[in-house]
């Protein structure tokens, strides 16, 4: 029994080192043109050519729990109700035995491919695409999710609609935030005050004479 509270409260510590420390997630959600070589750091994607960033958001999260990320855009569909599209991130860390991250999720893509009007009938259609993924990283680095080629004819050029190739590309950086524990301030002791003295000029009390005996 007695090694049982030192155990208990090395526990404790450890659950409330735990507990305190977050995990920050940084995204770059970009269209990429097919054959462009995507630089490593998350950094240089902006100064790359062929390369589109749509988003780039941030989301801190406790380990253990589910953080959802949504760069969306909403369609007026022809029956009147709306169509979310753009991309949208669910993650989940959790810190590894070693201090590293693992995580798992799933991305999903919804784009629109293509649209007719017509004098009777009126064709919205969408494509949705899905990427499940699981790894582990270390602190500060980088993980590039690649969703592959696909087409979408959105665009019109002459009233007539042109087949373009977009790749989605996601780039997640995980940091492990640790808050610093508090440092206790002692206080310094105050001075011991000395005793004040009266300043000014000092009266000696006059001294009774005695009688005279005769």
């Amino acid at each position: 029994m007695k090694f049982l509270l030192p155990l208990a409260a090395l526990f404790a510590i450890a659950a409330n080192c735990i507990a305190a420390t977050t995990i920050q997630i940084d995204a770059k959600f970009a269209d990429v043109a097919p054959g462009t070589e995507i630089p490593a750091k998350p950094e240089l994607l902006a100064k790359a050519k062929g390369i589109n960033i749509l988003s780039a958001p941030r989301v801190i999260t406790n380990p253990g729990e589910a953080a959802t990320i949504e760069v969306t855009q909403n369609l007026a569909a022809p029956d009147s109700s709306e169509v979310p599209l753009g991309v949208s991130l669910s993650i989940k860390p959790t810190l590894t035995e070693k201090g590293g991250i693992a995580f798992s999720g799933r991305a999903t893509d919804r784009f629109k491919h293509g649209q007719r009007d017509g004098e009777t009938l009126t064709v919205l259609s969408c494509v949705a695409r899905e990427i499940y993924f699981k790894g582990t990283a270390v602190s500060g680095t980088t993980v590039l999710l690649k969703g592959g080629p696909s087409t979408s004819s959105a665009a019109k050029k002459d009233g007539v609609p042109q087949t373009q190739s977009r790749e989605l590309v996601i780039l997640l950086t995980f940091k492990k935030i640790t808050p610093e524990p508090e440092k206790k301030t002692q206080k310094k002791p105050e001075p011991k005050k000395k005793p004040s003295t009266s300043s000014g000029s000092s009266t000696k009390s006059a001294k009774k004479k005695k009688p005279s005996s005769n």
